[in-house]
Formats: C-alpha cells, sequence, structure tokens
C-alpha cells in the first residue's frame, strides 16, 4: 500500500478518534444535571449527538430490554421506520442482548441472520448497555459503508455506554 494511504488512514482514525472524545465529553456533561436525567432522555440525548457527528450512519438508537425475551424500540434517529420489537437471539441486536457483547458486522449481506430495516444498510454495531451487570438496552447504529466500524468505534461506544447508569458527579 501507498504511504499516501497509510498516511489517510492514520488521519481518519485521528480524527474519529477526536470526535468520541468531544462526544463523551459532551454526554457526560449533559449526563450530570440536576435534577437527574431518566434513562429515556439520555437515550434521546446520546442518539442525537452521535448521529449528527458521523456521516455514513443512517441510524442510530436504542431497543430496550423488555422481559430478558425481547427489545423493545426505544428513541433514534434515522429516516426510516425501524422494527418495533425483536427477540433476544434474533438479529444483530437480538444476538447482542443474548451474548450480552458488542458484535461489529462489516457487510450485512454475508450475517446469516440479519434483520433488514433498510435497504441502504450496508454495516453495522450493537453495543450492549448494563446497569450493574443487568442489560437495560442495546444501542444500534448502521451505516451506508461497508465496514465502517472497527475497534476505535467499538472501544469508544462501549465507554460512552458506560455512562448511562454512573452516579451524578459534578
Amino acid at each position: 500500500r501507498s504511504f499516501f494511504y497509510v498516511y489517510f488512514h492514520i488521519l481518519c482514525n485521528l480524527m474519529k478518534k477526536s470526535k468520541y472524545k468531544k462526544i463523551y465529553k459532551i454526554l457526560k456533561s449533559l449526563f450530570n444535571s440536576n435534577p437527574p436525567l431518566s434513562f429515556q432522555a439520555k437515550m434521546s440525548l446520546s442518539s442525537s449527538v452521535l448521529a449528527c457527528q458521523f456521516d455514513n450512519w443512517i441510524f442510530c438508537g436504542f431497543y430496550v430490554s423488555c422481559d430478558k425475551r425481547d427489545l423493545e424500540i426505544g428513541p433514534y434517529q434515522g429516516l426510516i421506520l425501524p422494527c418495533t420489537n425483536i427477540k433476544y437471539g434474533a438479529g444483530v441486536c437480538g444476538t447482542t442482548a443474548l451474548k450480552k457483547q458488542t458484535i461489529i458486522v462489516n457487510d450485512v449481506l454475508d450475517y446469516a441472520d440479519y434483520i433488514s430495516c433498510d435497504s441502504n444498510t450496508k454495516s453495522e454495531i450493537v453495543v450492549p448497555i448494563f446497569n450493574k451487570n443487568k442489560l437495560m438496552a442495546v444501542l444500534d447504529v448502521d451505516s451506508k459503508k461497508r465496514n465502517d466500524f472497527d475497534k476505535i468505534d467499538k472501544e469508544n461506544l462501549e465507554k460512552i455506554a458506560t455512562l448511562f447508569f454512573k452516579k451524578n458527579r459534578k
């Protein structure tokens, strides 16, 4: 690979890390409110702040755990009507809920149990959100670009996921 390709790749990763650092600071500040924000409010603010930072993202939202068997649509940003309910173990969101771990799908056409809500989605990352050890929701992000998510996204979205149930501190 050429020097310019490597340089461009490094530059893009630095820009992505910088965006996530800014997002983390914004959300941490917003969540540290008095009176404390509800989980619903935090999800709403997070989907809005995250969605407007990445041009390739076409859906950014939450599916909330209902009864340890089902996920229900929560706050989101996107141009489509998403699935309203997803069973644990179904699709990327349901599998994340069942396994309680982040899943990155580089090409949704290669994912055997993929649930398609938007034909423009090419890749996806889903991150679990816990309160102590209890799964509360999953953060679902879809991109119009294949291979759009990587270790940087995983680490930073998992870090953001820890903010939802931290105690308020000034």
